[in-house]
């Protein structure tokens, strides 16, 4: 059969590549001139820049691990260890692992009942039931009580675990105040933490992408084909595409949840388009700080992550890049990449962001000469969130999309390749079930 994909971020190319293997001739449309979405690489200068995702998490993500495996591609991403340390207020520093919650126990603040509290909360947790699958939308919807993840925190770790625990690592990780998030996802994630080992491929997160393609069996690849509009047809659907039409049998359509609903604005109800139009998304912005020769060599960590109760912050990570993925940087080089949280940003002009990502780059790793080049990325709609009651209402989309046509995106859990790689597998395997029953 023939099938369009329109989209090549991760879950586009999931998509192509499963459908694929199934022998059916795969057309995919990406806008831009390279696939990867939020994921792909930015090269300047001699630096290799990530544009969004910075690593993938091993152990909780089964089928990025399973499909990377199956391509033989499994051994080349490189293990990154995460070394951390929290930054308080007063500049205290605070040695952790990003990957060990066990770690953040050691930290000086954190008195015995606050110790105690989180050990209970964790064999809580541990024996109760939760989403199997972090990444499943209908898995999470089961658990979503409507509740946020900060009350949730204060209630059962307390405060202080809260401050120092839970807000760094959402900072990092989503860039929004965890008042914003439901439950379930990071509860899913912290049952499994332990089985969570990070790396990198060699060319960075958005080479997943890249990967799906090259194994794509006889995939017809567009690029800077941005669709313009989706038409129903007597035997299938007519795709609008660089000023030519393109017939399907069958679509995936692995966009950003607003620009589906209006490709599909023609074949969905006013109800479904609503849904899809009201999925969160937030500001995002993080900077990259380019240096020719690395002025931290030596530096202990790899990972900064600013910490203090009751404080707003407007950077919630600094990285050093040559340690996270060394090919990002020329021979002796490094980035330094700036991470900023969503509430302070409509405030602040680019030259505002920049600024303070330096000052911030200097007061974590120490002074440093003037830089080759600051690099912004910033996005008005960066970054998909799940807020309580978000997963009940995405997952009723499946349903109420016509016959032949499947969803695919990150939005449908969390902001993550996983995500974006489970949807899009899973859009494929039920377009093939659908159209072959």
């Amino acid at each position: 059969m023939k099938f369009i994909v329109i989209g090549g971020g991760p879950a586009g190319c999931a998509a192509a590549y499963t459908l694929g293997k199934e022998g059916h001739q795969v057309s995919l449309f990406e806008a831009s001139d390279c696939v990867g979405g939020r994921t792909k690489q930015l090269k300047r200068d001699g630096f290799n820049l990530a544009t969004g995702a910075l690593f993938l998490m091993g152990g909780i993500y089964p089928r990025t691990s399973a499909l990377l495996k199956e391509m033989g591609c499994d051994k080349q991403p490189i293990p990154w260890g995460g070394a951390s340390e929290l930054m308080d207020k007063d500049d205290a520093r605070y040695p952790v692992s990003f990957v060990s919650l066990s770690s953040y126990l050691r930290i000086p603040v954190m008195t015995v009942a606050d110790k105690v509290k989180v050990v209970m909360t964790a064999i809580k947790l541990h024996l109760s039931q939760g989403a199997k699958n972090p990444f499943d939308g209908s898995d999470l919807a089961r658990y979503d009580r409507g509740e946020n993840l900060e009350d949730w925190s204060r209630k059962n770790l307390g405060t202080r675990a809260y401050e120092y625990m839970i807000r760094p690592l959402m900072d990092f990780l989503y860039a929004v105040p965890a008042s914003w998030l439901s439950t379930p996802f990071p509860l899913a994630i912290i049952q499994q933490a332990h089985k969570m080992r990070l790396s990198v491929p060699p060319e960075g997160v958005g080479q997943v992408s890249s990967w799906f393609v090259q194994h794509s069996q006889g995939l017809r690849l567009h690029l800077s084909a941005p669709v313009v509009r989706v038409e129903k047809t007597a035997s299938g659907f007519s795709v609008h595409a660089a000023g030519e039409v393109h017939e399907a049998d069958g679509l995936v359509v692995a966009t950003e949840a607003f620009v589906a609903a209006e490709l599909l604005k023609e074949l969905i109800s006013a109800e479904t388009a609503r849904k899809l139009n009201g999925t969160p998304y937030t500001n995002y912005a993080h900077v990259a700080i380019a240096y020719e020769k690395n002025p931290w060599p030596d530096y202990p960590v790899d990972l900064v992550l600013p910490v203090g109760a009751g404080e707003t912050r407007n950077v919630g990570a600094i990285v050093l890049h040559s340690r996270r993925n060394p090919s990002s940087v020329p021979a002796g080089g490094e980035v330094a990449g700036v991470y900023f949280n969503t509430p302070p940003l409509p405030d602040m002009s680019d030259e505002d962001i920049k600024q303070e990502a330096l000052d911030m780059v200097a007061r974590a790793f120490g002074k440093a000469p003037q830089p080759s080049f600051v690099h912004l990325f910033r996005y008005d709609r960066g970054l998909t969130i799940a807020k309580p009651g978000h997963y009940s209402t995405l997952d009723s989309v499946h349903a109420e999309m016509p016959f032949g046509v499947f969803l695919a995106g990150d939005y449908f859990s969390q902001a993550g390749v996983e995500a974006a790689v489970f949807s899009g597998e899973r859009a494929a395997n039920a377009l093939h079930d659908a159209l072959n029953r």
